[in-house]
């Protein structure tokens, strides 16, 4: 911060010097016998009384007219009178709208000076005659001119802006001063026609062609009072949408701690739970996989995998670990858990799309299963894949009424009930993916447990499902 100080001091500084060694080398130029003190202090009252009413840019800084009155200026009488119009800008600028520090006034006339001096000299360099003569010829020169007015006061500006603010100085210039030089050129072409007019015909030239001066500057007026409420409404927007991400994000997080809690749920319930779970999803993925599913899907499949026994949280749990049969009513106990999972999930936003394959994923192909008696695609396929994942899962891992399936014994029982129970087209892809990618079997995922299952569940989610 202090180094910015001081190279901002010294920035000060130095356009100070370089306006006032302009003034000195202007002020040697000026032939007093040439001059009409009536219509040289009407341009220095035209500079005041317009720098008195400055429009107001973005930042800390402003535009005014009375430029236009520096054009007229050293068009009739040369850069030493554009130089003291310049200094009586300066000196009204000093005080408005209220009294600067000696800072910001040695910047403002160091900037106001130089600015009119390399304004003066480009006129004379490009051909411009003082007083004017040919019309062409001098509007072309005081279009030059006008551009090195602009580009060396707008350009000062940006760079004590950008110091002061620590900001790039091409931002600042495209920020307060991109959308000027058309208008910057206009305002010039009105100090030609000012100095043209005052010379034809004298004080009532300059009296007349003060008019258009007005209107420019409430043109100026104008379109910055819409600038500035165009971006106050895009800073509302930006605040509005930047509180959006905020809520978007803390939604993101309360629905993650949701998955977290049904997955911490399902592990209490059972221990084999997670576990199971783990295992049907991988190999649901790779049928998916095999049979050339969308992200989406895939996605949808996942998480459909790894809650689709969810709803055995309302299942008494000696039920679930019963090692005889069950009885009529305690199957209807059992047979409720896809239910019982579709509607917790719909209400929960970022798994209410999965709740349809929980549901459906005990249906058969047949039209025999439960709870709704579904048959060949009324089924969510994804519920069809998690079927024969599932089936294949259960039959190869050890229940409490039974020892685990031999691995080829479980595939031939699955291409049994291919037509029946499972979609064959899902049957033959299930066992393909087992029989050629042992490498991706489910056993692979044996250890990993509740911080897998819900990396798994956080990756899905955020696919956007």
């Amino acid at each position: 911060m202090k180094e910015r100080k001081q190279q901002l001091n010294g920035f000060v500084l130095l356009v100070a010097i370089i306006g006032l060694a302009g003034i000195v080398a202007s002020a040697r130029t000026i032939r007093i016998e040439t001059l009409d003190p009536l219509i040289v202090l009407l341009l220095v009252v035209i500079a005041a009384a317009t720098q008195r009413m400055p429009v107001f840019l973005f930042r800390s800084s402003a535009i005014s007219v009375s430029f236009a009155a520096v054009i007229a200026s050293f068009v009739l009488y040369g850069t030493g009178i554009g130089m003291l119009v310049s200094l009586a800008q300066a000196g009204v600028n000093a005080f408005t709208p209220k009294r600067k520090p000696l800072l910001k006034v040695m910047f403002n006339t160091g900037s106001l000076a130089t600015s009119a001096f390399l304004g003066g000299e480009t006129y004379k360099l490009v051909g411009g005659h003082v007083p004017p003569g040919d019309i062409p010829l001098t509007l072309a020169a005081v279009a030059a001119s006008a551009l090195a007015y602009f580009v060396v006061n707008t350009g000062l500006t940006s760079a004590v802006i950008a110091l002061s603010e620590g900001q790039p100085i091409v931002r600042v210039w495209r920020t307060n001063y991109s959308w000027m030089p058309v208008n910057f050129l206009a305002t010039a072409v009105q100090g030609a026609a000012l100095a043209l007019a005052s010379q034809a015909l004298g004080v009532f030239g300059v009296i007349v062609f003060t008019l258009p001066l007005a209107v420019a500057w409430y043109s100026f007026k104008l379109y910055m009072a819409k600038s500035s409420e165009v971006r106050l409404r895009n800073e509302e927007l930006q605040s509005v949408n930047e509180t959006l991400r905020r809520t978007n994000d803390q939604l993101e997080e309360s629905h993650l701690s949701v998955i977290g809690a049904l997955i911490g749920a399902l592990e209490a319930k059972e221990k084999l739970t997670a576990s199971h779970s783990a295992h049907t999803m991988t190999y649901a993925l790779q049928v998916a996989e095999r049979l050339g599913l969308s992200a989406e899907q895939k996605a949808q499949i996942k998480l459909g995998a790894l809650f689709h026994d969810i709803g055995k949280i309302g299942v008494p749990e000696h039920l679930l670990r019963k090692t005889s049969g069950l009885n009529e009513s305690e199957w209807a106990e059992v047979k409720a858990h896809p239910s019982i999972g579709a509607n917790l999930l719909a209400n929960v936003p970022t798994l209410n799309k999965i709740a349809p394959i929980v549901l459906a994923h005990h249906e058969r192909y047949d039209g025999t299963g439960y709870p709704n008696g579904l048959y060949a695609d009324q089924i969510p396929l994804g519920a069809q894949i998690i079927a024969v994942a599932d089936a294949f899962e259960a039959m190869t891992a050890d229940r409490p009424y039974r020892k685990a399936m031999p691995r080829k014994a479980a595939l031939r029982e699955l291409r049994a009930c291919a037509g029946t129970q499972f979609n064959p087209v899902v049957v033959e892809a299930f066992i393909s993916s087992v029989v050629t990618d042992r490498r991706r079997s489910a056993t692979q995922e044996q250890e990993h447990g509740y911080q897998h299952v819900y990396q798994q569940a956080v990756e899905a989610v955020r696919v956007g499902i």
